[in-house]
Formats: structure tokens, C-alpha cells, sequence
């Protein structure tokens, strides 16, 4: 079968893995993607092709939508429309030249609209694949609000009023694009479509309440670390010269005040060992003390594991690898769903309460790295670690049924 596998956003939001996997077993398959994921991909041997604009950039540069965002850690209604707008023409010619003969297209959140609007055209079948929970539920609000804590009653009609906003913001991209392709409107139903839910049933269990008719949480899709990776001579001489260090990073995070940031976590870790990672925000680009060391892009799977504890933003990817790696976290959640994320570690019990990026200061990183060090966190953290190293692997779950999908009804067109 030929497989299309299309993503966009930051590392953590793209999927070479499972284009890998699909690959491997024996599938013609393209990976669609934000160049940030070619280097993996081409690595890993995937035909790959870019979409217009790159999330670095985005992030980095930033924008009107972007800065309200980071500001108050709540998604604002102009980054929606902004999304929703961008290269959207570009990106469903992009898709649909890859789709050419495709028996399945499998698509993340950002680009699913642009597969189904190839795929009506096409007549082949898509798979939403989703990093974090959109499906309504009671039993937390809508993760992609940054919103925690909020009543059990009020849960559902959050996640229903994003799920109607976010569709009818999309729908109007996408239809005025298909307009100007000669296509008619947007046909997509959100039933017919098969989710993967791309994390782990210990960190997110199946809702009850859930009422899509088909929905498989299939585990992490992770990279694993490259057999012949090896740690430059520098980061390999630290970690053999002390105790586990923290390691402090915040991934593509960037566009606060982050040199702020920085400096309140590096002083309330002044006696520690501290690893920390450059990240988006360029967060090495300074004098640091004697107890940091900085590191460039380094295998979290390689890595946490030979830490003592992981300040970190709570993205869906870094949280499962923290997570795996059976050692306790010090959530700093930015906006989006990683407020989401960082109260799932805590309520595991494998974190410390969260700490606020925009407010933090070096007495509460102090205390919040003496939590991280209490006997009981760490033995619980090993204990999640094991759970989910008993799960079935994500990758292949989801292949299985992405392979089942391409053979189920097509899309109508």
C-alpha cells in the first residue's frame, strides 16, 4: 500500500517514526512534513516533502497571535486564525501531489483538514493521529486550553465549544482554498474518521464517556536513540564527573523572557550539577557557571535516565520520555497542553507541583529541586517508568491500525 503520513509543528508534533515503522513493513510511503523533521526522516530512509513555512520561524519570530499566547499561556482566537490561514493552499497541493495513489493518508492535528479536504478529491481513507486528547470528556477540560482544574460538568462543553471554533476556523481556510482550486466545500465528518491517540494509557487512560466510535490509544510514537549515537567527549566527561545532574530545557520553546527564566532556575540550582539544553530559545548563549554545562540536540532517551531530575516545558514528547525514563520531573508548563501534561505527572505522583514559567523565581526552583530529590517521588517515578515499559509499543500498534484503516470504507467525495 502507499501510505502518506503528514505533519506539522515543532519535533515533538511530527511523525517519522511511524512513516519508518510503515516503511519497514513494507508500505510505499511519504512523509509530509515541517522541514524541522527532514533530518530524522531522510535518516531513518523516508521519502519526504516539505510543507511552506517553517514552525521554527514562527516560533522564534513570532507573532501577534503567538505573543498573546505565550503571555498568558492560553490559546488566543488570532493565533487560531493565523494557523488556520497559513499556507493552506500551499499545503493541500503539497499533500495531494504526495497522495498521488495513496491508499491512506495519516494526519496530526495541524494538517488534518488538508488531508481530508486531498482526500475527498482522492476518494482514499484518513487517520487522525493526536498527541493529546481532543475528544470531550468529564474527567478533565479540553487539553489544547491550558486550562486545569476546572468542574467535571464544565469539562464537556469546553471541549465541544474548541472542537466548533477550531472547525468552523478551519473549515473557512480550507473551503476558500478549495474555491480557488475549483473544488466544492469541505466534506468531513469527524466519526468517520479512526484516531490514534499517540500516548501512553498509563499517563492518559481511555475516558468512559468518550462517544467516537472508533478511537485506539496506541502508546508513544517515540524515536529511539540511533544505535551508533554517542555523547560528545565533553557531555560524556560531566556526567562521569559527579552526581546525576539536573538537566533544565525547554525544547522549541521561546518568545518569553526566557534570559529571566534562566536565570532564576540556574540560581535556585547555584549547588546542583546542572545539564542545560540550548532549546529554540538559545538558552546557552550566555556565561554560565561553573556547575552548568550546555549541551546542543541530545537523545532524551538517552539522556534522562542518567539525570536526577527534568525541569522541563511538558510538551507531549518530553513528558513521556521524562516519564520512561523513571526519574521525577519539575514541570514548568508554557501554554497549549502542557499545563495539561505537567498536572498528569503530578497526579501519577512522578512530579513536583507545577512551577509558572512567567513568575518563577529561584526560591520556588530551590524547593521544587528538594522535592524532586524526596525518596518517595523517585521510587514512584521508577515504578511508572516499568508500567509503561510493559506497554506495547506505540509504533506498531498504531501501523496495525493504520493498516486496517486503508482497507475500511473510502472517504466520499
Amino acid at each position: 500500500m502507499k501510505i502518506v503520513v503528514a505533519g506539522y509543528g515543532t519535533t515533538g508534533d511530527t511523525q517519522p517514526l511511524i512513516a519508518s515503522g510503515l516503511l519497514r513493513a513494507g508500505h510505499q510511503v511519504v512523509l509530509v512534513t515541517d522541514e524541522g523533521a527532514m533530518a530524522p526522516a531522510v535518516g531513518l530512509g523516508v521519502d519526504c516533502r516539505v510543507l511552506a513555512g517553517s514552525a521554527r520561524t514562527v516560533v522564534t519570530e513570532g507573532s501577534h497571535g503567538w505573543a498573546e499566547t505565550v503571555k498568558t499561556g492560553r490559546p488566543s482566537m488570532q493565533l487560531m486564525v493565523q494557523a488556520a490561514r497559513m499556507n493552506t493552499k500551499a499545503w493541500i497541493e503539497t499533500i495531494d501531489q504526495a497522495a498521488d495513489g495513496a491508499d491512506v493518508i495519516v494526519a496530526t492535528t495541524l494538517t488534518v483538514y488538508h488531508a481530508a479536504s486531498v482526500a475527498q478529491q482522492r476518494g482514499v481513507r484518513v487517520v487522525f493521529g493526536q498527541l493529546q486528547p481532543s475528544l470531550a470528556t468529564k474527567n478533565y477540560p479540553p487539553p489544547l486550553s491550558g486550562l486545569i482544574g476546572t468542574p467535571a460538568w464544565l469539562n464537556r462543553p469546553l471541549a465541544d465549544f474548541m472542537t466548533t471554533a477550531g472547525d468552523l476556523t478551519y473549515r473557512g481556510a480550507i473551503n476558500k482554498a478549495r474555491r480557488e482550486l475549483g473544488q466544492p466545500r469541505l466534506r468531513l465528518v469527524w466519526d468517520e474518521l479512526p484516531i490514534l491517540a499517540a500516548w501512553s494509557p498509563t499517563l492518559v487512560p481511555p475516558s468512559a464517556d468518550w462517544t467516537h466510535p472508533d478511537v485506539t490509544v496506541t502508546g508513544a510514537w517515540l524515536l529511539p536513540t540511533e544505535a551508533q549515537w554517542q555523547p560528545p567527549d565533553d557531555l560524556a566527561d560531566f556526567l562521569d564527573s559527579g552526581e546525576p545532574p539536573i538537566y533544565v530545557g525547554f525544547g522549541s520553546m521561546a518568545g518569553t523572557d526566557t534570559t529571566r527564566l534562566r536565570d532564576a532556575i540556574l540560581g535556585g540550582l547555584s549547588d546542583r550539577r546542572v545539564l542545560l539544553s540550548a532549546g529554540w530559545a538559545d538558552l546557552t548563549k550566555t556565561r554560565l557557571p561553573a556547575n552548568v554545562h550546555p549541551i546542543g540536540w541530545t537523545p532524551h532517551a538517552w539522556l534522562f535516565s542518567r539525570c536526577s531530575a527534568i525541569v522541563h516545558h511538558c510538551g507531549a514528547g518530553t513528558t513521556h520520555q521524562a516519564a520512561m525514563a523513571g526519574v521525577p520531573s519539575i514541570p514548568m508548563p508554557f501554554l497549549g497542553d502542557q499545563p495539561f501534561w505537567a498536572e498528569r505527572l503530578l497526579r501519577l505522583g512522578i512530579g513536583t507541583p507545577p512551577l509558572n514559567p512567567r513568575t518563577a523565581n529561584s526560591t520556588a526552583v530551590r524547593e521544587a529541586a528538594q522535592h524532586a530529590a524526596n525518596e518517595d517521588l523517585q521510587t514512584k517515578a521508577r515504578e511508572v517508568a516499568a508500567r509503561i515499559d510493559r506497554e506495547p509499543d506505540g509504533a506498531s500498534v498504531a501501523i496495525h491500525q493504520i493498516e486496517r484503516a486503508a482497507h475500511g470504507p473510502r472517504q466520499m467525495r
